[in-house]
């Protein structure tokens, strides 16, 4: 079966209402974080963006997230649908800390703009980010670079107050967010949704790979879970990217080998493709892919296409 081609050819304004903002603020808002995230909050300066994680003390993902600093701030960028969990989960543990936990959701908005045409972010009074993980600012505005879809067409996340009128503004093709999700995973890079919290450790979603686990900032909830899945053997599970020819494919649905009855893995995200079935993201362990097939929901289910990832597995540590 042929690959599907990219649909991210031109330029699109992509409304994303599912994503929203939680603030930390406070004297101890960066020191808080430290103790708690995957990414080394300390080395945020407002012109960058980090990915970054909330484990248990398991080590399993609780969130996924963009974060960055602002003011005394540091804002992270996550689905609306896990925010509740995660700003309870948070302020359980400022305790005597001058930190405070809040979702400013409703304050900001957040839009995708893929392709080429820049004149989007500039509509917004904003420049263009050279790179990926840097970000350009306009007052409380900004625009993040995010890496490229694999045909190496740009992506940026903005995130404006609410009242800023962009997408009323712009005469551009406005687009639904499916699309931003779809280049998300030919991208894959991976976001945790309420069906998938506790499901993965880090490395099994290349999260680590991928920028979003600092080794040597030193602890956090489940850092001694990740730092021994990544210094003691090689890692026997991860993720990677399938076409299916099925839809409404959910995320944490099973994946089956075609060798056994019990699932061997699980569906980080997915989304339908305009050419059919979907794309997904998918975590299994790697010897699984070698050899036999991989299966939607049951072994006779509708067979996984597996394709390459758009980047190279490599130990961040070496």
């Amino acid at each position: 079966m042929s690959t599907p081609a990219s649909p991210v050819h031109s330029a699109a304004l992509i409304a994303l209402p599912e994503l929203g903002v939680v603030s930390v603020t406070g004297a101890d808002a960066v020191s808080f974080l430290q103790s708690q995230l995957t990414n080394d909050v300390a080395r945020l300066t407002p012109d960058r963006v980090q990915l970054s994680g909330y484990c248990t003390p398991k080590g399993r993902l609780l969130a996924t997230f963009h974060q960055w600093r602002l003011d005394d701030g540091v804002f992270l960028r996550m689905p609306r649908e896990i925010i509740g969990s995660v700003v309870k989960r948070l302020s359980m543990f400022v305790l005597r800390a001058k930190a405070k936990v809040t979702d400013v959701s409703d304050a900001w908005t957040t839009y995708a703009v893929l392709g080429e045409d820049t004149a989007l972010l500039s509509h917004a009074g904003l420049e263009v980010p050279e790179s990926p993980w840097t970000s350009a600012l306009s007052g409380t505005a900004r625009a993040d670079r995010m890496l490229p879809a694999p045909d190496g067409v740009p992506r940026f996340l903005l995130t404006l107050p609410t009242d800023t009128p962009l997408a009323a503004s712009v005469r551009v093709a406005q687009a639904s967010s499916k699309l931003w999700w779809l280049s998300e995973i030919e991208a894959a890079v991976p976001t945790i949704f309420a069906a998938t919290q506790e499901k993965f450790v880090p490395q099994m979603i290349n999260f680590e790979v991928l920028g979003g686990v600092d080794f040597k900032k030193g602890c956090y909830p489940g850092q001694e879970i990740v730092a021994r899945s990544q210094y003691l053997g090689k890692l026997k599970r991860r993720m990677n990217i399938a076409h299916v020819d099925a839809t409404d494919v959910e995320s944490a649905a099973d994946i089956f080998h075609s060798g056994g009855a019990q699932p061997i893995g699980a569906v980080v995200m997915a989304a339908e493709s305009p050419a059919g079935g979907s794309a997904l993201l998918f975590e299994a362990p790697i010897d699984r892919l070698e050899s036999g097939s991989l299966h939607l929901r049951g072994a006779d289910g509708p067979r996984l296409t597996v394709r390459p990832l758009p980047y190279a597995l490599f130990d961040p540590t070496e």
